[in-house]
């Protein structure tokens, strides 16, 4: 009697183990189902919104013109107009620090940050911007002493940002205001190894929005460039001692 016992009980162990491990299995696949339709929806989701593109293309690309188009003016006027696209051509260019070549058409090299800005000026007017400065520091000291404080809120297209108020021989990095994008205020500079992409150890020329924790990957006419740029953190703006025509 008690091995009858017995063996009916551990049958009973061994129907409610398998139920157990049966239950197991189909909660598993459920949810395997129920995560990869929500990798699907996410990644879809991504996608449609350009976030795939912007957090995991690597590749280095720009869809914007590359073409350089000689903009010197006769009477050392700017048009913002021109300023935006001329120094839209040199995104993805490589960055180096110190690096000031100045020359009318595209650097051969890469570009420093101060120099970027100098080159932006000298393609447009034919002067570059530092030149006027009787400063004997830094180029982005000189670039400082060749403008004027204006608020943020008064920002116009060719106006500098600056990360410090220059000192000593600090390096202070700076980039142009060419507008806003998504309603955040949009800076082009030459950026250091936080820019950095494939074969672009150093950085690189981008496009970034300021002070926000938002990444871009668009120019001003909506080309797109890659990798996407991390944000700016200008704090200090200054107005370019130039005539700017329209």
């Amino acid at each position: 009697m008690e091995d009858r016992l017995r063996f009916h009980g551990n049958e009973r162990v061994k129907r409610i183990q398998e139920i157990r491990r049966r239950n197991r299995r189909r909660r598993r696949i459920w949810l395997g189902l129920l995560l990869t339709v929500l990798i699907v929806v996410t990644v879809t989701l991504l996608d449609r919104n350009g976030l795939f593109e912007m957090f995991f293309n690597n590749r280095v690309s720009y869809a914007g013109n590359t073409e350089y188009t000689e903009m010197v003016s006769e009477d050392g006027t700017a048009s913002r107009e021109d300023l935006v696209s001329l120094s839209q051509i040199l995104i993805n260019h490589p960055f180096a620090l110190g690096q000031e070549e100045l020359i009318l058409g595209k650097p051969a090299g890469p570009i420093g940050s101060g120099a970027f800005v100098d080159w932006v000026f000298y393609n447009l007017t034919g002067e570059a911007l530092s030149e006027k400065s009787s400063e004997t520091g830094p180029l982005s000291t000189r670039l400082w002493d060749q403008s004027t404080a204006v608020m943020e809120s008064d920002l116009e297209v060719g106006d500098l940002g600056f990360s410090m108020v220059p000192e000593g021989s600090k390096v202070n990095h700076v980039g142009i205001y060419i507008g806003e994008i998504n309603g955040e205020k949009a800076f082009i500079h030459a950026g250091g190894v936080q820019y950095k992409a494939e074969g672009l150890e150093e950085g690189r020329v981008v496009i970034s929005l300021n002070n926000t924790l938002k990444r871009n990957n668009v120019d001003m006419h909506g080309s797109k460039f890659s990798p996407s740029a991390p944000s700016t953190q200008f704090v200090y703006y200054r107005r370019p001692n130039i005539e700017f025509v329209k």
